[in-house]
C-alpha cells in the first residue's frame, strides 16, 4: 500500500512539471486504451449525449462521446501543473478574458458573489482564476483515494482559497463569508441526493438540480457569476468566459430557477461541447421518473 501511495505521488510531482501539449497528448493516448465503446464512461458520455441532442447523427454522439472523454482525462493530468504554476504565473495561462470587469462590479454591492463553475472545460482553473481575483470559500466532498484527495485538497488553495465542509457548518461558512462581502463556489451541476435538490429540465430532460444556489443568495439577492475555462486548441491555454446571471433569478421559485440556472450551464455548453463533462451520471438521483436510464441493457 505504501509503494502504490509514493508511486502516486511521484506521478502527480512529476505531473505538475509537465507542459499542457504534453498532458494533452498523454490524454489523447491513454483516452484510446482506457475507453473502449464498452467501457462505462463511454457508455454514460454516449447515452448523455444522445438524449441531450436528439437530433444529431450517431457518428457525431459517438465522435463527440470519444473527444469528451479525451476533454475530461486533460481535466485530470493537467490539474497538477495548473496548482503550481497558478502559484505566481496564473495569467500566462488565460489568453483572454470575456467580461472581465464583472467581478468588480459585482464586490460593489456589498453582499458578496457567489460563483458558478459548471463541470466544463477546465474547472479547476476556473476556481484558481476566481480565488486569484478574490476571496473566495468553496466546498469540499474528500476524495477516496487519501494522496488524490490530499494533493488536490492543497492544490485548490494554491490561489489563497478556502475549503469547506459540504455539510450544514461549511453552509454556514458560506453565509458568513457572504455577508463579509466575499466569494463563494458552488458546482451549479452536481448530482444532490434524491429528494434533495428540485426537478427541473437540462436540455429538456428532467434533473435534479441544487437549490442551494437560490437558497443562499435569495435573501439578499447575491449576485452570480459564471466562470467557464475553456481549454484552447493546440494546448495553447484558455479563455476565461465570464458573465453575471440576471437578478430576476430571485423572483422565480426554486423550480424555475433551477431551469434558468440550467439553461445558463446549456448555453456555456454550446461553445464547446466536447468539454463538457458528459461522463458523469447527471441524471440521477431522480424523484418521480422510473426509468434509470443508465442501466447496462
Amino acid at each position: 500500500m505504501m509503494i502504490i501511495s509514493t508511486i502516486q505521488k511521484i506521478c502527480l510531482y512529476l505531473l505538475s512539471f509537465c507542459r499542457l501539449s504534453i498532458t494533452h497528448r498523454l490524454a489523447y493516448i491513454l483516452a484510446i486504451l482506457l475507453y473502449s465503446n464498452k467501457s462505462k464512461k463511454y457508455r454514460i458520455a454516449h447515452k448523455n449525449l444522445s438524449i441531450c441532442f436528439p437530433d444529431k447523427s450517431k457518428e457525431w454522439v459517438e465522435s463527440t462521446a470519444r473527444k469528451s472523454l479525451v476533454e475530461y482525462l486533460s481535466s485530470l493530468l493537467e490539474s497538477p501543473y495548473l496548482y503550481r504554476f497558478s502559484k505566481n504565473n496564473i495569467d500566462k495561462l488565460i489568453n483572454d478574458v470575456h467580461n472581465k470587469n464583472c467581478i468588480e462590479e459585482c464586490r460593489k454591492e456589498n453582499n458578496g458573489i457567489i460563483f458558478i463553475t459548471p463541470h466544463h472545460g477546465s474547472w479547476e482553473l476556473s476556481g484558481l482564476f476566481v480565488a486569484s481575483k478574490i476571496k473566495v470559500y468553496t466546498m469540499f466532498k474528500p476524495l477516496r483515494n487519501k494522496v488524490l484527495n490530499d494533493f488536490v485538497y492543497i492544490g485548490r488553495q494554491a490561489r489563497g482559497a478556502s475549503l469547506v465542509e459540504t455539510d450544514n457548518s461549511g453552509v454556514k461558512k458560506l453565509l458568513k463569508s457572504l455577508k463579509n462581502n466575499y466569494g463563494i463556489g458552488v458546482l451549479p451541476d452536481h448530482t444532490p441526493k434524491i429528494n434533495q435538490g428540485v426537478m427541473s429540465k437540462f436540455f429538456n430532460i428532467p434533473v435534479n438540480t441544487t437549490s442551494l444556489i437560490y437558497k443562499l443568495g435569495k435573501k439578499n439577492k447575491v449576485p452570480i457569476i459564471y466562470v467557464y475555462a475553456e481549454r484552447l486548441p493546440k494546448s495553447k491555454g484558455f479563455d476565461m468566459h465570464l458573465g453575471i446571471i440576471n437578478k430576476t433569478f430571485y423572483d422565480l421559485d426554486e423550480i424555475e430557477a433551477a431551469n434558468l440556472l440550467n439553461k445558463t450551464i446549456e448555453s456555456l455548453i454550446s461553445k464547446n461541447v466536447p468539454q463538457y463533462l458528459w461522463s458523469y451520471e447527471r441524471f440521477r438521483n431522480r424523484s418521480g421518473v422510473k426509468e434509470n436510464i443508465y442501466k447496462k441493457d
